[in-house]
């Protein structure tokens, strides 16, 4: 879902309005689709309450590949690539998002420079445990 757009499909989300610092906030009913896989996307979310669900299609359905909580992120990779989205997320149990458009994460890098470091951070962690993941899947020689 874009901030543009403001609803997702069941059309349950209550938008705040975009502030001038390209920023939102959204509240997502349970069980909602916020971005779906595939989909065109220019903005990212923080979790301010509540929990999404992050999905990836496979051939026979869906493989959960995380579930976030409060002051988690996503959709950076489409925000910050323009390229298409890698997954879906849908709301578990009602959420609030903080929904930032590119102007309103550099406004926010701007104001805040820690706010970049709990980024990379945040996605070191993840490349961390990606690798782990690949790593195990291996076969041993």
């Amino acid at each position: 879902m874009d901030a543009q757009r403001m609803k997702p499909p069941g059309g349950r989300a209550k938008p705040a309005g975009r502030r001038a610092t390209g920023e939102a906030e959204i509240v997502v009913a349970d069980g909602e689709g916020i971005v779906r896989e595939g989909d065109v996307g220019h903005d990212m979310f923080i979790v301010q309450s509540g929990q999404v669900r992050i999905s990836k299609r496979k051939n026979h359905g869906e493989v959960v590949l995380a579930t976030l909580d409060r002051g988690d992120f996503f959709g950076e990779m489409s925000l910050l690539e323009s390229l298409p989205r890698e997954a879906t997320a849908r709301a578990v149990g009602e959420t609030r998002l903080l929904v930032l458009s590119r102007g309103g994460l550099l406004f926010r890098l701007r104001r805040d420079p820690t706010f970049a470091l709990e980024m990379l951070n945040h996605l070191s962690s993840r490349l961390r445990a990606a690798q782990a993941r690949l790593i195990a899947l291996e076969p041993d020689e």
